[in-house]
Formats: structure tokens, C-alpha cells, sequence
């Protein structure tokens, strides 16, 4: 198994060099729309946000497997977001910076006593005490907002083939710690005491999920919106009741596999118009994002644009740009740009940041 899994590693090597334009790698130009994050500063943009309003009803900037700022061997692993720095440092420009919304991938590791931040097989020089302490001093330094958060385990327990801890081509590894379900469920919660109030406390409840809350009942909290395991099991009693049970998916555009862009746009164009519609009070979460490396489009090219192609980032901008739309519920984007996180903010009612 050993042998199969170097054969493997060292093809896959092969294969991406000789791929041009496919090697992992942060991208080098920026756009408005695309890979210019820090360029402006929105760290209080819900201080003027009415304190009734529904957070299914807010448009809020976040960004795809937040912290996926370095890649690897794993021809699936490549980075997502600009590199601001380990430790959480990119998770907090993107704060000041006016994202909202955030999705952080943990895998268990020393023995079952710690979630390390993944993309897949690959350690994000980063660990989920970095992003709560990161996520905590902000919201002390700034009271009047909230974070959303997707949390979702990574690599561990997610694989055919077994193993002990060692990362094979194609499925992340066991964790040596032979994590189950009930013991992620655990460290978790260990997290919570750790971090008394931090939290939404309906959210991470444990015993039952949380109705819909209004900003004014969140502003300083992070809000737990799913709880996932890594083949995507639901954790049930955590997140917010709406994202978690019933037809939750109905509200979820994520074709994380469609690298067309005119296609991918067209899917997450309808659930943008679908958010704004909506008057049933429902949160729409609408995954700009796509990865068909290293035979098609990376990240950064679905994001930035391919083959001619325009990127989905400069599409969205330019499609709030252009829209009336009430709002656009969450979206979820790779290497977003200044301008882009203006026009989701600029989408809530009443509110414009040009």
C-alpha cells in the first residue's frame, strides 16, 4: 500500500508540472472584483444595520474554505483565498475587510485533543483556537457585528483505504486518533468552554438548532450556521434550524464541480434571484466557487476568469451592480476583491458604500 501511494504521489507530481497554469499558486493580478481584498476597510459596516432585521434578509460578503491560503501534492488542493498571513492573520483582514461569513474546515489531530485547519490533506499553518481568538478580538473590538460560520470537518474518517495518519493520493487518511462522531461532537464542545459567550448560544446548543435570529440578537457572537461532518453528515443541534433539517438544500446553490463559467454563473446567478424574491424570510447561500484542477479551471481561474472567459467574480460585481435586487442572502466567494465585497454589503437595504 505504501509503494501504491508514492506511485501515486509521484504521478500526480508529474502531472502538475506538466500542466502550465495549473500549479498551485497564489495568483499575480487583481481586478476590483477579484484578488484585491485589503484595498478598502469595512470593519463596522452593520453598526448602521437595524437591530430587528432578520439575518436571512441581510446580503453578507464570506468567503469559500476561508483559510485555503496554501496547497499541496493533492491535485485538489489548491489555495482559495489571498494569503494574508498564518494564524488566522488572513481571517482577520478579511474582517476588516467586511466578510461576514465564514467557512472553516478542522481536522482532529494530536490525539483527538485539537481541530488544525485543513483543505483537505493539507495543514493551513493554522488551528481553530488561532480563528476563535482572531474571531473574538474582533468582535470585542467591534460590538456591533456578528460572523457566520460554517464549521465542517475535514480528512478525518474520510477515507477506503485506512491507514494510519499517513495522507494517501485520493482520500485524506485516517486522524491516528481514529476519530468517531461523537468525538468530534466532544472536542468541539470543549471549544465552547473554552470560549464561554463567544458564541451564539442557540446555536450551539448540542440538543436543538436555532430559529432564525434578528442582527440585534447576534451583534458580538459568532453564529454557528452548520455543524458538518467530513462525508457531510449533519450534526443535529447545532446551526440554524433553517440551514440544517427539512429541505435545507433547496436554499444552497454549491455545484463546486461546474468549471463552465457560463454554466456555474447561470446556477449561482437563479439562487441569487431566488434570495432576492424570497419572502418567506428564508437565507439563501449562494458558493461562487468551483475547482476542476488539474485537468480544468483552479480556483483562482473560476474566480478570475479562464480562456478568455469573464471570472464569476467580475459577473457577481457586475451583476449587483446592475440589479435592484433586496438583497442577496450569503455569498461565498474565492479571492473576492474590494469591489465586490462593497456591492454584496451595498445590497442590503438602505445602505451604500459608493
Amino acid at each position: 500500500m505504501t509503494n501504491r501511494r508514492a506511485l501515486i504521489a509521484f504521478t500526480a507530481a508529474l502531472l502538475l508540472l506538466a500542466l502550465p497554469g495549473q500549479a498551485s499558486a497564489q495568483p499575480t493580478t487583481s481586478t476590483d472584483a477579484f484578488n484585491s481584498l485589503t484595498v478598502e476597510s469595512h470593519p463596522d459596516w452593520m453598526a448602521t444595520v437595524p437591530d430587528g432585521t432578520s439575518l436571512a434578509a441581510l446580503s453578507l460578503p464570506g468567503t469559500h474554505d476561508t483559510l485555503a491560503i496554501h496547497g499541496g501534492l493533492a491535485p485538489w488542493a489548491y489555495e482559495a483565498q489571498e494569503d494574508h498571513g498564518d494564524s488566522a492573520a488572513t481571517l482577520t483582514a478579511q474582517l476588516a475587510a467586511g466578510v461576514r461569513a465564514i467557512d472553516i474546515r478542522v481536522r482532529v489531530v494530536n490525539g483527538g485533543t485539537a481541530f488544525a485547519i485543513h483543505h483537505t490533506d493539507v495543514y493551513q499553518n493554522a488551528n481553530f483556537d488561532d480563528v476563535l481568538t482572531t474571531a473574538a478580538a474582533f468582535l470585542a473590538a467591534h460590538p456591533t457585528e456578528t460572523v457566520l460560520m460554517d464549521l465542517h470537518g475535514e480528512c478525518d474518517a474520510d477515507t477506503t483505504e485506512g491507514g494510519s495518519g499517513n495522507s494517501s493520493i485520493g482520500h485524506c487518511a485516517d486522524d491516528p486518533s481514529n476519530t468517531t462522531e461523537a468525538a468530534r461532537e466532544v472536542l468541539f464542545q470543549s471549544y465552547l468552554v473554552h470560549y464561554p459567550g463567544l458564541f451564539y448560544a442557540p446555536s450551539v446548543a448540542g440538543s436543538s438548532t436555532a430559529a432564525m435570529p434578528t442582527l440585534g440578537q447576534v451583534r458580538g457572537h459568532i453564529v454557528l450556521t452548520t455543524f458538518t461532518g467530513p462525508r457531510g453528515q449533519v450534526y443535529p443541534g447545532y446551526g440554524l434550524t433553517q440551514l440544517t433539517t427539512g429541505n435545507w438544500a433547496q436554499y444552497v446553490e454549491n455545484d463546486y464541480q461546474q468549471c463552465n463559467l457560463d454554466q456555474k454563473w447561470n446556477e449561482a446567478r437563479a439562487n441569487l434571484v431566488n434570495a432576492s424574491n424570497d419572502t418567506a424570510g428564508n437565507m439563501y447561500t449562494t458558493y461562487t466557487s468551483a475547482n476542476c484542477a488539474p485537468f480544468g479551471a483552479d480556483p483562482a481561474d473560476m474566480a478570475g476568469g479562464y480562456g478568455g472567459g469573464t471570472g464569476i467574480n467580475q459577473r457577481l460585481l457586475d451583476y449587483l451592480k446592475g440589479s435592484r435586487a433586496s438583497h442577496t442572502g450569503t455569498v461565498l466567494t474565492d479571492y473576492p476583491g474590494h469591489s465586490l465585497i462593497d456591492a454584496v454589503i451595498s445590497s442590503n437595504p438602505g445602505m451604500s458604500l459608493n
